[in-house]
């Protein structure tokens, strides 16, 4: 197959925000342009991770919002509220047919949960039907500003790349990701962040 056409802007700042070269791979010295599909930069006006931005929560929500707008292998939904009462969500990864169907595959992974329930033939039956999932979560604690930013970036390359790899993940993987545990705490350390290095 072609090439998948790159975002050349995107791909110049990712360059440009990498301290090492040693440390980028062929998986994210790049990024694949969208004519559907936001992508950071365009949403956001800098791509995650750049030096002298923080994205807060509420703008992470609408950037991935616009994402499940947008393309037809992500779906964004409500998995509970904060403390503070913020709204907390969850965003699914796949190729458009098993987002489709996605409560089948969440029963399916649901009745596994408990094999004392299953003869091994059910068991067998119900792995053969499923996917696998694979879950990323971020912040977990609020001082860890990094990986609800890369997470922004993983679900815009999982949905938009055409690359041989990344189309098998999404063919044969669901992915599950919540880009921030601590939303509440995002904030705060978001208005700290900015108020010492002055962005």
């Amino acid at each position: 197959p072609a090439a998948q056409k790159l975002d050349a802007d995107y791909t110049a700042r990712i360059k440009a925000a990498t301290a090492d070269p040693r440390i980028l791979t062929e998986l994210v010295d790049h990024m694949p342009a969208s004519d559907k599909v936001p992508s950071p930069l365009k949403f956001l006006g800098y791509i995650p991770g750049e030096p002298g931005h923080m994205t807060y929560y509420k703008d992470i929500v609408r950037y991935l919002d616009a994402l499940d707008k947008a393309s037809d292998r992500v779906t964004m939904f409500k998995i509970g509220v904060s403390d503070e009462g913020r709204d907390m969500f969850g965003i699914a990864v796949a190729d458009e047919a098993t987002i489709k169907q996605l409560d089948k595959y969440r029963q399916i992974t649901a009745q596994l949960t408990d094999p004392r329930k299953l003869t091994d033939a059910q068991a067998n039956q119900l792995i053969a039907n499923g996917k696998p999932i694979y879950f990323a979560l971020g912040s977990i604690h609020s001082p860890e500003t990094g990986s609800p930013e890369m997470l922004m970036e993983l679900v815009y390359r999982l949905a938009t790349e055409t690359s041989p790899l990344i189309s098998q993940i999404r063919n044969n993987v669901y992915v599950s990701v919540t880009p921030v545990a601590d939303a509440d705490g995002r904030d705060r350390i978001g208005r700290v962040e900015r108020r010492l290095k002055g962005f």
